[in-house]
């Protein structure tokens, strides 16, 4: 599975990279608008979101790549775990909401839960649209 981890903090980054990258392919920016790019511009089958981020937040990253058809899973990922918080990422599009810190072994459990849904959908998880961009569906 490719992994987007768009996260700024350099120690949550080593944790995610060490439990993951056995299983899965991570690919790592370290700010919004670094990784919104990413996202657009490469097949990921997962992004795993930092909320609180440099240059943009990941709420208005999910937002801007939910408008451009994105549809793989986006996890919300913050220390903040405020009810306002969480509900702001559901509104965004986010699929889940992950608390900070996490255990590489309660990482990898949920990745593999989205990973290996009970049911999954057998639908092409991008598409070029007519201006070229990826999208979707």
């Amino acid at each position: 599975m490719r992994i987007l981890v768009v996260e700024d903090d350099a120690m949550n980054v080593e944790l995610f990279e060490a439990a993951l990258e056995a299983d899965h392919d991570v690919f790592v920016e370290r700010d919004g608008l670094a990784g919104e790019a990413r996202a657009l511009a490469e097949p990921f089958d997962l992004i795993l979101l930092d909320i609180h981020l440099p240059k943009r937040t990941g709420i208005e990253v999910c937002r801007n790549l939910r408008a451009r058809g994105l549809e793989i899973p986006i996890i919300a990922l913050s220390a903040s775990v405020l009810p306002d918080e969480i509900a702001r990422t559901k509104e965004a599009g986010f699929v889940h909401f992950w608390s900070k810190p996490i255990s590489p072994s309660d990482l990898r459990a949920a990745v593999n839960s989205v990973a290996h849904p009970s049911t999954h959908q057998s639908t092409p998880r991008h598409r070029r649209d007519q201006a070229g961009g990826a999208v979707t569906g």
